[in-house]
This record gives structure tokens, C-alpha cells and sequence, in this order.
């Protein structure tokens, strides 16, 4: 995103100072005359360092900077005055609207230059603080989720490893008729489908170290995983577009990975429910050190406000927690899914990234190093 500072002034003298102050500068430079303008500035770009004169008509530069807070939390805020007002300033850092202020006439346009500068890499600083407070939060939670998780993976285990051992037992009898063996042979499956659920759950504790990890093709990977979704979305009507790269082969999980792709491929067709032309669009490709499986729909998007949350177990944008009237109400879903594939991800050395927009599509990329 690039660098943009708001500059809120009524004097037109002082804007256009601050316009020739910042001229050979690389920042985006907003100007605005009041604070009913500036608020639409603040909506449309966003900007990080926002600097604001302490007394204007109309509205005051605290009362601007209080009701930009609300529309824009996560900005430097700063004031110039020419008047030391020092109640109201120090109220105002208080109340971490304002970070710092400035007095005006400066002497030199430089020291402004530099305010604005020091400005911008507080904000970097509170950034990649409110980051690691958000992936602290979600280990936690994770973390929490293992232990739950383990326990009942045990239980599972058990109960799969019975049935298993009973469906071989009977199909070992020579005179089951056809039909009897038919539908032992789908026990077995879905059990075994069961037994791979309880393994992606048990992503979320320290079991899946036990796992083993091989040299082997990320685009075979995902061939194989597109063939166990192919049938259900021709089925209804999915466009599939495939472009796969060789050669792009990295240590992996076969069963994890294969799981995560699915999940990704799943997604994308739920999110195309209701469009007129439904198409998912997967592809393999090397990047950097890199490889990568990138699945692109052209579905319901994902709103901004969703998207820092997408990776949090039990949110789910699917089923009751869906929007109201969407297509994706009739999807069932707990919020698993993308919790579950980012751990595997991590457990790759790898990342899933996410790119979307509302009502056009989205696009998931899962990449991992390149061996």
C-alpha cells in the first residue's frame, strides 16, 4: 500500500506550503480545507499519518481526527497549532487521537518533512505489533483446539480400527453374495474417509509430526486431488480450466497436501453457487524458490472486512453464517476447513495467501518451498 499523509487545514497559504514542502517527496500528499472534507478523504484512500490544524470553522482538528478514528482506526494522528493549548493537546494524546503535535509557523520545512517521516514509522511499528498480537491470539486458540482435538482423534481411531477390522474379517468369507460384499467394500471406504478426516483434525496437535514427508510432485498432487472433485463439479455444470507446470516437486505430505487441495477446490465450487457461468480454475507454477497450486473462481468473492478472519477456526462464510439471501446459505459448513489447511501449510513450510473481491471472485494460492 502506498505512503499517504492527510494534510487538513483552512488557510489555503499553509496547503499550498505543505504541497511545495512535500513536492520531491515520495509520499501520497492529500490536502483539504475542512474537516467535512478531509472525513471523505480519510473514507476513499485511507491514508496512514494524518496531520490536521488544532482550530478550524465547523469542526475543530480534534473533533475531525475523533470521527476519523471511527472510520479509519489504525492512523498516526497528528496536530499543528499556533496556539499552545496544552489542555486539549494533552487530553488528546490521552485519548490516542493524537500521537504528537507540531507548532506552527515552522521554521523550516524539513522539520515538518521529518514529523511526517518519524509519523509513518510508527505506524509500520503498531502494524507489525497488531500482527504479532493476531497470530499470537490465533496460536492460543489453536493451541487450545489441540488438546481438544487430540482426545477425540484417539477415541476415533479406535472406533475406525474396529470397523475396519471387522469389514476384512467378513470379507474374507468366500459365499457373501454380491450385494452384501458391495456395500462392505463402501463401509471400508467411507471408514477410510473417516480415518483421513481424523487426520487432518489432528493437524491441530503435536500428532502430525508423526507424519512422514517425501520428495514428490506438487502438480501429480493436484492432478490427483482434482480427479476425486472433477466428477461433482461436472455434475453440476463447473467449468474446469486446468495449466500445470512440471517439474514442480517439493517435500511433502502426500495425504495433507492432497486434503488441503481438495478443500481449496471444494471452496472455490461453493463460491461460484449462483453465478450464471461457473468456472474454478486450477494451475501448478514455480515462483522464486518457490512452487505453488493457485485455484481461481470467478464466485461470490469475499468481503474485506472477512478476510483477517477467513483462517479462524469456526468461521465460516457458508451455511447460517453465510450473507442473508446468498446461495452459499444452503452450504453447509463449521469453519474447519481453511484453519485446518493453513496449519498444513505451516506444517509444509509453506502459506496460503488469499486475494478477493466481492461478487467477482477469489483466488487462494498455496505455495511451499521448491526442493
Amino acid at each position: 500500500m502506498p505512503q499517504t499523509v492527510l494534510f487538513v487545514d483552512d488557510n489555503p497559504v499553509i496547503l499550498k506550503t505543505i504541497e511545495l514542502a512535500f513536492a520531491k517527496e515520495e509520499y501520497g500528499v492529500l490536502l483539504a480545507s475542512s474537516g467535512e472534507e478531509a472525513l471523505r478523504l480519510v473514507e476513499e484512500d485511507s491514508p496512514q499519518v494524518i496531520v490536521s490544524d488544532l482550530r478550524m470553522p465547523g469542526m475543530t482538528g480534534l473533533e475531525f481526527l475523533h470521527r476519523a478514528r471511527q472510520k479509519n482506526h489504525f492512523f498516526v494522528g497528528m496536530i499543528f497549532t499556533a496556539y499552545l493549548d496544552i489542555d486539549s493537546i494533552m487530553q488528546a494524546v490521552s485519548e490516542e487521537a493524537v500521537w504528537r503535535y507540531i507548532t506552527k509557523p515552522w521554521q523550516d520545512n524539513r522539520e515538518l518533512v521529518m514529523a511526517v517521516r518519524n509519523g509513518f514509522q510508527y505506524h509500520e511499528a503498531m502494524a507489525y505489533r497488531r500482527q504479532a498480537e493476531e497470530q499470537l491470539q490465533r496460536a492460543e486458540r489453536l493451541a487450545a483446539l489441540g488438546h481438544l482435538v487430540a482426545g477425540i482423534a484417539h477415541q476415533f481411531n479406535n472406533i475406525d480400527v474396529g470397523i475396519l477390522g471387522y469389514v476384512q474379517m467378513a470379507l474374507l468369507h468366500k459365499d457373501l453374495p454380491d450385494e452384501v460384499r458391495e456395500h462392505l467394500e463402501q463401509v471400508r471406504v467411507f471408514t477410510k474417509r473417516g480415518t483421513e478426516i481424523v487426520r487432518e483434525l489432528t493437524t491441530f496437535s503435536d500428532q502430525s509430526a508423526q507424519w512422514g514427508f517425501a520428495l514428490g510432485s506438487l502438480t501429480d498432487t493436484v492432478i490427483e486431488s482434482l480427479s476425486f472433485c472433477r466428477k461433482e463439479m461436472e455434475t453440476e455444470s463447473i467449468q474446469i480450466e486446468t495449466e500445470f507446470a512440471q517439474n514442480c516437486n517439493a517435500v511433502l505430505n502426500f495425504g495433507l497436501a492432497k486434503q488441503l487441495i481438495m478443500n481449496l477446490i471444494r471452496n472455490a465450487a461453493h463460491a461460484t453457487l449462483g453465478k450464471e457461468v461457473r468456472t474454478v480454475r486450477v494451475e501448478t507454477g514455480k515462483q522464486d524458490k518457490n512452487v505453488f497450486v493457485r485455484v481461481t473462481d470467478n464466485g461470490c468473492g469475499i468481503p474485506a472486512g472477512y478476510l483477517p478472519k477467513i483462517f479462524d477456526p469456526f468461521f465460516t462464510t457458508k451455511g447460517v453464517q453465510a450473507l442473508p439471501g446468498s446461495a452459499q446459505a444452503a452450504v453447509s459448513g463449521v469453519g474447519l476447513g481453511l484453519s485446518l489447511s493453513q496449519t498444513v501449510a505451516q506444517a509444509h513450510h509453506g502459506k496460503i495467501t488469499v486475494q478477493s473481491t466481492p461478487d467477482k471472485g477469489s483466488c487462494f494460492t498455496f505455495s511451499l518451498p521448491e526442493a
